[in-house]
């Protein structure tokens, strides 16, 4: 179970003490996520979310809450911070920045079909349209620096193939970005996996998960969705049923622009590779520590994928 800071009983009814959520009845530790430490939370007057941010410090939460707080007055169902008794929003337990957001009803997808990804491209257009008047601009923490530096770091912990892939990859797409520097961006996800998402009787409840945001290339953030959304993490392979269900949608709601199209292979190459990398490198910090270990993700997937993009790219409109 993904909790790295544990609350007690006390702890939590003193957290909930501080907000107009009645009294405490349960709580329990969330398994699956790997960056953060995630609770649900039942009180006499509903169900709610405390997270505690393992990765990041007081002072760089509020950009992610801002991006929430943007989408939501745009109408979209996305878990914004509660206010307290204080009038604030984030707060600190256990020495961890820390919220509470009201819990959604649906539930994560086992896995995605034709209609889900349908659904999931036409939000994720006006996800990408909704962003863009959002005045903050945010670097990714896992952008083009820190992949050129983390690919770097890691190159010697690999296999020689492994290794070979990843740098010809990272110099690929520096060549193709320094030619291409005015790729149109605005404020993404980051992370829209299917388990970022909340469906009811077929219908998308909530994107949830907002901690990678950041202002980004929009066809960057729609190629992290296809991957996750369109591939057979077995083989790395696209279900092309899947993918033209997801970018027929998409494109219907936000048509991309010529140079955009272009960019498309190169954003599915090193959407993949982002997540191979991070993976990687969250493997190898905890490889020496079984119980953290368990808790990682397999890279192998995300390695597969990048392999298939390399073999295929499909463009982005046939």
């Amino acid at each position: 179970m993904a909790v790295y800071t544990s609350l007690s009983d006390s702890d939590m009814r003193g957290l909930v003490a501080d907000y107009y959520l009645g009294e405490l009845v349960s709580f329990k530790g969330i398994a699956g996520g790997v960056e953060n430490t995630n609770y649900f939370l039942t009180t006499t007057t509903g169900k709610y979310v405390v997270t505690l941010f393992e990765e990041f410090e007081f002072e760089e939460v509020p950009y992610f809450l801002n991006v929430v707080a943007h989408l939501k007055h745009k109408g979209f169902n996305v878990p914004a911070a509660l206010i307290d008794i204080h009038g604030e929003r984030l707060r600190v337990v256990k020495g961890r920045p820390t919220i509470i957001v009201d819990c959604f009803p649906g539930s994560e997808l086992k896995e995605t079909d034709v209609d889900s990804c349908r659904l999931m491209g036409a939000a994720l257009a006006k996800l990408h349209v909704a962003g863009e008047d959002f005045a903050e601009h945010r670097e990714s923490h896992r952008g083009i620096n820190w992949w050129r530096e983390t690919s770097k770091a890691i190159e010697h912990e690999l296999e020689p193939e492994q290794a070979t892939l990843l740098m010809a990859q990272v110099a690929e797409f520096d060549v193709f970005i320094a030619q291409h520097d005015h790729l149109p961006k605005t404020t993404i996800h980051g992370d829209l996996f299917y388990n970022n998402t909340l469906f009811e009787n077929g219908q998308l409840s909530a994107i949830i998960d907002f901690y990678n945001a950041c202002y980004a290339w929009t066809m960057y953030d729609f190629a992290i969705v296809v991957n996750d959304w369109c591939s057979d993490m077995a083989t790395g392979e696209l279900d092309m049923e899947k993918y033209r269900s997801l970018v027929n949608a998409y494109i219907h709601e936000r048509e991309p622009s010529a140079e955009e199209i272009a960019a498309w292979p190169y954003m599915l190459r090193i959407a993949a590779l982002r997540f191979w990398l991070s993976r990687l490198e969250a493997w190898h910090k905890a490889k020496h520590d079984p119980e953290r270990l368990a808790q990682q993700h397999d890279p192998r997937e995300f390695q597969r994928i990048l392999e298939a993009r390399v073999r295929y790219a499909p463009a982005l409109m046939e």
